[in-house]
């Protein structure tokens, strides 16, 4: 699974292999000071990353890049015909650039301008697109110099060192950790990885997450840092929970792969089934607002396995996954509050949903959902519910084709008080309409539980209970009663035709 373009992704600083470390694309920015206009009032500022990822050596040729976007802003007063200087000379060696929006030139120097140039509020700018060249290492680039300037405004400079990326690693993908955690048992987490390029890597991190709160990680490896697992409060990146930041200087060899040496132990929450663990594989510098504590124990190592072991061709910008899973479940159980009740014609309500049996959570965004299949001589015509106060119009999806079932899903708003309590219930509003009297009729109610593994009270009857038969219908009375008209006028001719027969 190839990470690509981490740092300008995630944010921090891209650590070059040859040069350093570096500050990513969209990391913060570094502003740079107002300079006072000539009119003592107008100033302009702009805000430039310090460093930026250009692209992957071993695209070469077939690389493209745009420059990240820089911010220019005017403040105490208009800034009068606003232009922007970019030279980019220093990166003649490692691709053909090209004027970028609002922007014109040669080869390497670019001047932008904004339309009108009488600039009143800040505006972004993008100076320059990039195509690389073969042959480029990683560490190749150079610093780009820009300027701003205005008639009533000092120039204002900035620099931004611009670097080819190394390559990109490759995650194991998604992989199960095998077999069933007990409560209170360690969880044995072994990330795995390779170099499938044509270039060493001598530098990378190891970033590792949870969807949520419910698996912590030992804390014992110094050159691992970890999160305050206290602080309730701190940005969850991703909406995740961050686990560990570990960095390694270990030369990783084209064409190499590699696991964690030890595993690293931890351990699920015991109410949990399961949790996905993610990894990713950046060349950047710790955020040490996220990852304060250094473990203070032997160092994490890496050991090379073959090739085979790592799944290669994954798509680019995916994460590696670990998935854990536990022996608690999430046992359900439906709810079906009545039987279809009513005459033929009519169209009734049933509340219909689930309830959580006992008590188990689960580890993000519920996947789980209820089936609804009507008895025979009823339609399902549709599930409303509300939302503070608004109708919607349906909880659950109508049947595919040639299928019965109603497929209404746990995770949506309709479902939204089912949750990790013992007994917690929900359930929905269901209208169906009683087309005819089916002797015997019954639906059934089941509930699909992704980590439900007692199965025998998932599913309960949706039973019938009409009161009378099919109804006459209005035109067949009128029907009836011209029939009896047409044979009370009949009988009277007839009578007539009779008594006159008998006179004669």
């Amino acid at each position: 699974m190839r990470i690509r373009g981490q740092g300008r992704r995630f944010g921090g600083r891209v650590a070059a292999l040859v040069t350093g470390a570096l500050l990513t694309a969209t990391g913060a920015a570094a502003p740079v000071l107002a300079a006072e206009g000539p009119d003592g009032q107008v100033r302009l500022t702009m805000d430039v990353p310090e460093a930026s990822g250009l692209y992957d050596a071993d695209e070469g040729a077939a690389a493209r890049f745009e420059a990240p976007r820089m911010l220019v802003q005017p403040h105490g007063g208009v800034a009068r015909n606003v232009e922007i200087t970019v030279d980019a000379r220093e990166l003649k060696g490692v691709g053909t650039m090209t004027p970028g929006h609002r922007c014109t030139g040669d080869a390497d120097v670019f001047r932008c301008r904004f339309d009108p140039r009488s600039l009143r509020y800040a505006t972004h700018f993008s100076p320059f697109y990039l195509r690389g060249e073969d042959g480029a290492a990683p560490g190749d680039g150079g610093t780009v110099h820009i300027t701003a300037r205005a008639d009533n405004a000092a120039s204002v400079r900035a620099d931004m060192r611009m670097e080819v990326q190394p390559p990109d690693l490759t995650s194991i993908g998604v992989e199960r950790v095998p077999g069933l955690v007990k409560p209170g048992a360690p969880v044995e987490l072994r990330p795995g990885l390779a170099n499938e390029s044509n270039w060493p890597v001598e530098r990378f991190a190891l970033r590792m997450s949870t969807y949520g709160r419910h698996l912590t990680v030992d804390q014992k490896y110094r050159n691992c840092w970890y999160p305050d697992t206290k602080d309730e409060t701190r940005d969850q990146e991703l909406n995740g929970s961050e686990l560990v930041w570990c960095e390694f200087d270990t030369p990783l060899p084209p064409h190499s792969a590699w696991r964690i040496a030890r595993p690293m132990a931890g351990h699920l929450d015991a109410d949990m089934p399961a949790e996905s663990v993610r990894y990713q594989l950046p060349y950047a510098i710790r955020d040490k607002a996220a990852y304060p504590h250094r473990g203070s124990g032997p160092e994490l190592k890496l050991e090379r396995v073959p090739t085979s072991d790592i799944k290669s061709g994954v798509h680019k910008n995916a994460w590696g996954s670990l998935i854990v899973r536990g022996t608690a479940q999430v046992d359900y159980a439906p709810i079906v509050e009545g039987p279809v009740r009513g005459r033929v014609g009519e169209t009734v309500k049933v509340r219909i949903g689930a309830r959580n049996v006992n008590g188990g959570k689960l580890p993000g965004i519920n996947p789980d959902r209820v089936e609804i299949v009507p008895p025979e001589g009823t339609t399902i015509t549709g599930t409303p519910y509300m939302v503070d106060g608004d109708p919607i119009d349906d909880a659950c999806k109508r049947p595919a084709k040639g299928s019965r079932a109603w497929r209404c899903g746990l995770g949506s708003e309709a479902f939204e008080q089912i949750d990790g309590r013992e007994g917690a219930r929900t359930t929905v509003t269901v209208r169906i309409r009683i087309d005819d009297d089916v002797p015997g009729a019954r639906g059934t109610v089941r509930v699909v539980g992704k980590y439900d593994r007692t199965h025998g009270n998932d599913s309960a009857a949706l039973r019938t209970d009409i009161d009378g038969r099919e109804r006459t219908s209005p035109l067949a009375i009128g029907g009836a009663v011209a029939g009896g008209a047409v044979v009370v006028v009949g009988g009277l001719v007839l009578a007539r035709r009779y008594r006159r027969n008998r006179r004669g």
